[in-house]
Order: structure tokens, then sequence, then C-alpha cells
């Protein structure tokens, strides 16, 4: 396993479909029921928080109560708290790294990737699915990739503004560089070339024709999560979200042709995420 730790990461209604897609090909599935996916040799992880500098018995990643987890296995929320967003870099000699997991297969083009999340006791912050992702070797190599950002509230109805904890330092320090959405909960389609982030898209709660679920400690749809998918089917990219016995939205369609193909994954910045019932599939 690669793992390392400080060296060690349209709007609206569209379309109302069930989620998965019928009939595409099944990539991968995880429920979390094992840690297979983290001692997968293939799967990168990396993060260094503020408070794995004074513990050193924290790592990134867990699998505990069937979730994969950023947070420490005794539940607490020091996990993703004091990651790469809202961070002064002048603070340490290291700077902060964002938790993060890629995994899958480089080839990887036409996909979708999918997954429930809830937090653990965090109410702002990002959490993220990634597509088509450069690999990586080393914590500092430049993220080449597409994510789609879930940009979370403080407040259980979801008004209020977005904070620089949802920022990360590579967002902060593209050209230009990347602000906050303006009204959270939120939903962004991003570009990473080589360290350099670009916004591609977004959909937020004044603009949302369908209430983006709100997956928060203080958001009604929190338990049991809402199941967040990412699709890249050629130059198109989608973002879906989906509560429980309700219909999936797609909140969010954009167009670019710069990546190709790449591994899969996980990120997230300020937040405390559960993910469950992993799915990776061809794009229908």
């Amino acid at each position: 396993m690669k793992r390392t730790v400080g060296a060690l990461g349209v709007l609206g209604l569209l379309c109302a479909v069930s989620l998965p897609a019928a009939h595409a090909a099944i990539l991968m599935q995880d429920d979390f029921s094992t840690d297979k996916l983290l001692k997968d040799k293939g799967t990168w992880i990396q993060g260094l928080t503020a408070a794995m500098r004074n513990d050193n018995t924290l790592v990134p990643a867990y699998v505990r109560d069937g979730y994969l987890t950023f947070n420490p296995p005794d539940g607490g929320t020091s996990g993703a708290d004091g990651t790469g967003a809202n961070q002064d870099l002048t603070t340490f000699d290291t700077p902060p790294i964002d938790d993060m997991l890629l995994f899958g297969d480089p080839k990887w083009a036409d996909v979708a990737i999918q997954t429930l999340i809830r937090s653990d006791g965090q109410n702002t912050g990002r959490v993220a699915l990634i597509l088509r992702a450069a690999p990586k070797t080393k914590a500092d190599d430049p993220d080449t990739r597409y994510e789609m950002d879930y940009i979370t509230a403080n407040s259980a109805e979801g008004a209020g503004n977005a904070t620089k904890e949802t920022i990360t330092v590579q967002m902060d320090t593209s050209d230009p560089p990347i602000s906050p959405a303006d009204s959270v909960p939120a939903i962004r389609i991003y570009k990473a070339v080589k360290g350099k982030f670009k916004l591609l898209g977004e959909v937020n709660f004044d603009t949302a024709k369908t209430p983006i679920p709100e997956v928060n400690a203080a958001g009604p749809d929190n338990d049991p999560g809402a199941t967040f998918r990412f699709v890249a089917k050629g130059n198109v990219l989608q973002a879906w979200a989906q509560l429980p016995g309700k219909p999936a939205v797609k909140y969010l369609e954009v167009t670019d042709d710069e990546l190709k193909a790449g591994l899969v994954g996980v990120t997230a910045s300020e937040y405390n995420p559960n993910f469950d019932n992993l799915l990776v599939e061809d794009a229908p």
C-alpha cells in the first residue's frame, strides 16, 4: 500500500433517474466491510492535518464501522480538520496536505464514480469525487484531475456564505484564484492541471431548482446521507446527487476536452466524510 503522511493530499433538475444506470458494466464496488481498498498496492493515500503533526499514530484514512473515513478510529473529528483549506502557508515548514485516495486504472476514461456520503461532526468544508486523475508517487506531485466538489453550510437550512475553508491552497494560488461559493450548499466541477485549478461550473443554494442535499452534522439529510455521482463521458462531465427513496438529480453538466483518462478517487478538506457503497462503472 502506498501511504504517505506529511510526504505521504443546465442548473437544477435536468433529469431524474435511479442510480446506478441500468446495464452499465461495474468496474469496482466496495461496501467497506473490509479495508481491502486501503491495502491494495494500487491505492494512493495522502493527508497531513494539523492533528497529525502532534500525533504520529494518526494516518489519513481508515475503514471503521462499515465506512471509509478520514476520521480517527475513535470517531473524533480531528481527521480532516486543518488540511489544505483555510491554511496560512507560513504557519508550517510543510504545508497541509489534503486527505485523498486515488485508485483504479489509469486507462479509465468514460466512467462514473458514486458513493453514499454523510459527515461526522462537521458543518463547513468540502468533500469531492475525482475522475481522470494523473497517478501520484509523492504528495507534492502537481494534481491533474476532474473533481466534483460538494460544499457544505453552517446552518440546517443551507443558507449562508461559504468560507475560505472550502478553498484549498492549490485553488487559492491558481490563476485566477478560485473564490468561495456565494451560497451553500453548493456543487462545483473543477479541472486541475499540474496543480492549477479552473472552475468549470457551479450550482448552489440560490440557483438550484431542486434543493441540494444537506449532508453535514447540522443538516437534515445527514442521516442516512446522500449518494453523490460524478460522470465523465467523452468531453461531458455531470454531477448528480440522490437522497434515499428519491429520484437522482443531475445538478450540473459541463464540457471540457483536456483530460482523457485516469484514476478515480475521493478527497476532502475541513470536512469529516464517511463514504459507503462505493461504485465505479462504465459511463452510460
